[in-house]
């Protein structure tokens, strides 16, 4: 038998996505979220090889024996990211992954704005859609490509992309930060925004999951 113990340093979990401190490691400034780090990944692999350590068994049956309660820090995670001059956050519950940009294909005798062609991630052809189409707003000017990002996300009704000028990160923002969204945006038909935020001195509009994946099941009807 194996006798080997592979030391696992989960900085995921103290400087990465999953952190629960303000300390964010330089990696992902570049990497966006821990899986696409070395790191990551080489920790992956080590993992099954290590033994179980004395008592495991019976330290988690304790732990799942113990009664659920609900978090007192009223935490979600969240990617912010921008479209134009504006910034936006959705729950990072329906983030697939986040990647390079890729060439979007254009649909031939594709009368829908919202949907802005298909692009090939990781070998799988994916819906691309087009944010300002799909909130009722005006075109925004291209952003640096440089910062480009392709966001994949996982609705009920599919999985989509969409290219983001830029992608600040995913972070955890306290329920008690979001506040109603102004009546401009709701009195919109097509609005996707209800509430708002301020984080790192930017106001931010939190989109709500279930109104985009409505609007996307109204258009591909």
């Amino acid at each position: 038998m194996n006798n080997k113990v592979h030391k696992i340093v989960d900085c995921w979990n103290q400087t990465g996505v999953w952190r629960k401190n303000e300390e964010i490691c330089p990696k992902l400034a570049t990497a966006i979220h821990c899986r696409n780090c070395d790191t990551y990944i080489k920790s992956g692999l080590t993992l099954l090889d290590r033994e179980l350590p004395d008592g495991y068994t019976t330290e988690n049956t304790a732990i799942y024996k113990q009664e659920k309660t609900g978090r007192s820090d009223n935490l979600f995670s969240c990617i912010i990211f921008r479209t134009g001059a504006e910034w936006y956050a959705i729950k990072s519950s329906i983030l697939s992954e986040i990647c390079e940009t890729s060439e979007v294909h254009s649909i031939p005798h594709n009368r829908q704005e919202i949907i802005a062609g298909l692009v090939n991630i990781r070998g799988e052809i994916e819906i691309c859609i087009s944010f300002n189409a799909l909130c009722a707003m005006q075109n925004s000017p291209e952003g640096s490509r440089d910062k480009s990002r392709m966001i994949i996300l996982n609705l009920d009704s599919g999985k989509y992309a969409y290219q983001a000028d830029e992608v600040m990160g995913i972070y955890k923002i306290k329920d008690s930060a979001i506040q109603h969204a102004p009546a401009s945006i709701s009195a919109t038909n097509t609005h996707l925004i209800d509430g708002v935020f301020d984080f790192k001195d930017t106001h931010i509009g939190l989109i709500n999951p279930i109104l985009m994946n409505r609007r996307l099941m109204e258009v591909l009807a």
